[in-house]
């Protein structure tokens, strides 16, 4: 009887978690069917060129990819980045982001609403001074909604995407920097293989840097690995170092590979190419004891050698 007890106690936990589960899915699904706002803005990037003195316009689109109708503002923030991993930064005004303070909208567009499907192109223009210095400049121009039924629901949800503003002012201007650190790893625990770099801008225009990433097999010429032809890019910007992760996801739990990275940047070229081991940590341990385990038997067997040899001479 103790045990046929037990057995529905077990029975009824089993339950209760299981329900708690669907009931934790369910009110996630609640939550995402109450608020589908879904902004979005193209493009994600410009680069400019622009004159002192002029006045350069252009224009954005806002769109609507959810399907809940919704509110939507437009404005011109600073944009900078805080550390070596580029956090963005949308309120610090530098000499290097006074161009968020020369944006100016169409005031029809700058705000409206959108149903769902929605978009909506929206001009601006920036309004160049005569005085500006030479170098890059840097803002965000961002949309921003809430819920389109905010007035009456129980949660707002807030969306706030933006397109990122790369100008240039000629005249002074230097491109200057270089490859700070270059690493590939020589051994892992686990996959996946990753490479990372560091790179120094010191002057005073946004440069690119170029990485390509290759892999080989141990005992083969030929890469599992190879963005040669589409290398990645990343933008830096001027007085800041950016760090870089490139990875491999294919790699096995076990294995032993070639691994090259090169970091282009400027006229600077920085190869660094490794034998890479995977090996997991459980067989690393098997391994160092197979290794303790015969210098052990070795020890003792030459030991033993020695006294067979020692008690026939005597």
């Amino acid at each position: 009887m103790a045990i046929k007890h037990k057995n529905i106690l077990f029975a009824a936990f089993f339950a209760f978690l299981a329900s708690g589960v669907v009931n934790l899915f369910s009110a996630s699904a609640t939550y995402a069917d109450q608020n589908p706002i879904h902004l979005q803005v193209s493009p994600v990037k410009q680069k400019l060129s622009l004159d002192p003195g002029s006045s350069y316009v252009s224009s954005f689109k806002v769109q609507n990819v959810g399907t809940e109708a919704f509110n939507y503002s437009t404005e011109a923030v600073p944009y900078s980045t805080t550390d070596i991993n580029y956090s963005p930064d949308y309120s610090s005004i530098s000499t290097y982001s006074q161009i968020s303070q020369w944006i100016t909208f169409d005031e029809k567009l700058k705000s409206g609403h959108l149903e769902p499907g929605e978009t909506v192109d929206v001009p601006f223009t920036i309004n160049v001074p005569k005085d500006v210095p030479s170098g890059g400049q840097y803002a965000a121009i961002m949309a921003q909604t809430e819920d389109g039924n905010a007035d009456d629901a129980n949660i707002r949800v807030v969306n706030r995407v933006g397109m990122i503003l790369y100008a240039n002012i000629p005249g002074n201007t230097r491109a200057e920097g270089s490859v700070i650190d270059n690493k590939v790893p020589g051994f892992l625990f686990e996959p996946p293989i990753t490479v990372t770099a560091l790179v120094e801008n010191t002057g005073n225009i946004e440069t690119t840097a170029e990485y390509i990433f290759k892999i080989w097999p141990l005992f083969s010429n030929e890469t599992v690995y190879n963005n040669e032809e589409n290398p990645g890019t990343l933008d830096i910007m001027p007085e800041t170092r950016r760090f870089s992760t490139i990875s491999w996801d294919g790699a096995p739990k076990l294995g032993i590979f070639t691994v090259e990275q090169t970091v282009r940047y400027l006229d600077q070229e920085s190869t660094v190419k490794k034998l890479v081991i995977i090996c997991p940590i459980w067989l690393l341990f098997i391994i160092i004891a197979l290794i303790f385990f015969m210098i052990f038997w070795l020890i003792s067997r030459a030991r033993s050698r020695k006294r067979v040899e020692k008690e026939a001479t005597n």
